[in-house]
């Protein structure tokens, strides 16, 4: 029965002072009450030989810092008064807008800092550090995990403080964006003359230099991409008594495009796309040339509508539609003693065509160490169809050695059709080497 007369006392004293606090918020002045009771009596501290300071969230760390000229002991019983903001409504109803929080926890922070000054400056013996004497702290270190070299990596983590000032440094902006990636893979086959199953030994070398040169322009009006390849494949066969080395694939191509931004991620369009092959080939056993520099060569200019994106998540994969409604395809052998229709030319040296052409590129990263590169033209002038897909799948093993699978497709129905394939060609090749990129 005491405790809750106790109680209920306790509970009638602590409403008293709400019920005044909330009716001098009409004064023009209003008190604060004494904001720091939380804070222990510093002159108990100092007088106790209780080690209970080094515990005290107050006083620690104890870092002298600066010296503060504002006695502990004024503060103790300093009434700091504000001014509340009134804000009438209506007629009726007028609000007090109070801002004593905030001038209450700043008072507290002045406060703390004053007790912390008196105690550094009767004890200084208990201050340990200041800022000129702060130990150093411990390093810190972080593993760096490199998959595509293949390697693990401890560095040291930079403690260094940020500053607030900057230095003024001349910014180049690099409007051209060049790349190149270089493949070259080996492939040999020993076969002895008295091998059970018989059999001719080979050597194979394919080689595939790809140089792409891209505009940036930094307000994104502008699309001008640029790209120069060079893949041969050479042999060496002892089927072939006249020639020690054959050449089983030449290309060498030029492909450029620019474009002026219609809308979202569609550009107004130009390409131009150049194909032909720099070493001479023969046929088996023969000095007859089958192929050659500009013999054949193809040329194709088209006019139309260009689109362009990349994307970095959920994969990461860029590619390229351009649809050339207005197009000029040109077919030419330079070389008289070439037969001009092995490669659809019925008459004379060169055939011209109006039609309509289509150019798609992608590039995709399926993992960090697997790309698929793939290669879609395709031209028409309405009676015949050119249509080329060519694919390259990389597997990487480490930053220098890779391998890779080629699978090149190809119809054209304006040349004589196979007996299997009809106007189909295939062509395949799988080889791992040597493989560079910059």
């Amino acid at each position: 029965m005491r405790r809750f007369i106790f109680l209920t006392v306790l509970v009638f004293l602590s409403i008293i002072p709400m019920q005044s606090q909330d009716k001098a918020l009409t004064d023009s002045v209003v008190m604060l009450p004494d904001s720091m009771a939380f804070i222990a009596d510093v002159n108990d501290i100092l007088s106790s030989d209780m080690p209970d300071y080094a515990t005290s969230v107050l006083f620690m760390p104890l870092v002298f810092e600066k010296h503060e000229t504002i006695p502990y002991e004024q503060l103790a019983v300093e009434q700091m008064p504000i001014m509340p903001v009134v804000k009438q409504i209506d007629k009726r109803v007028i609000v007090a807008d109070e801002n004593s929080w905030v001038v209450r926890a700043a008072r507290q922070s002045m406060r703390l800092r004053a007790a912390r000054n008196s105690f550094i400056y009767n004890r200084p013996d208990l201050v340990k550090y200041n800022l000129d004497n702060l130990p150093k702290a411990p390093k810190e270190y972080v593993i760096i995990n490199d998959p595509t070299k293949q390697t693990v990596t401890i560095v040291e983590k930079s403690t260094l403080p940020t500053t607030s000032s900057l230095e003024k440094k001349q910014v180049k902006v690099k409007r051209w964006k060049p790349s190149f990636s270089s493949n070259i893979q080996v492939s040999q086959v020993f076969v002895s003359k008295n091998w059970y199953q018989g059999g001719n030994s080979s050597l194979n070398l394919l080689s595939d230099q790809l140089f792409t040169l891209n505009y940036i322009d930094p307000n994104g009006m502008l699309l001008f991409e640029n790209l120069v390849q060079w893949k041969f494949n050479l042999t060496t066969s002892a089927e072939d008594t006249v020639h020690s080395v054959r050449v089983s694939e030449d290309l060498f191509q030029i492909n450029s495009k620019f474009g002026y931004k219609a809308f979202g991620k569609w550009y107004y369009s130009a390409s131009m796309l150049f194909k032909t092959q720099l070493l001479t080939n023969y046929a088996p056993n023969s000095r007859v040339k089958e192929a050659e520099f500009f013999s054949p060569g193809e040329l194709n200019v088209g006019l139309g509508m260009s689109y362009s994106h990349s994307y970095s998540e959920p994969v990461k994969l860029s590619h390229t539609l351009t649809l050339s409604p207005l197009s000029y395809n040109l077919r030419f052998v330079a070389l008289p003693e070439i037969d001009p229709t092995r490669f659809g030319i019925e008459t004379g040296r060169a055939r011209n065509e109006f039609g309509s052409s289509l150019d798609y590129t992608m590039t995709w990263d399926i993992r960090y160490n697997v790309r698929w590169m793939s290669h879609i033209y395709a031209f028409t002038n309405y009676s015949n169809v050119l249509f080329e897909w060519t694919n390259s799948l990389d597997f990487a093993f480490s930053t220098y050695f890779s391998a890779r699978l080629y699978l090149d497709l190809r119809y054209d129905n304006s040349v004589a059709p196979d007996a299997t394939l009809g106007f189909w060609q295939i062509k395949e090749l799988l080889s791992v080497g040597f493989s560079y990129k910059i």
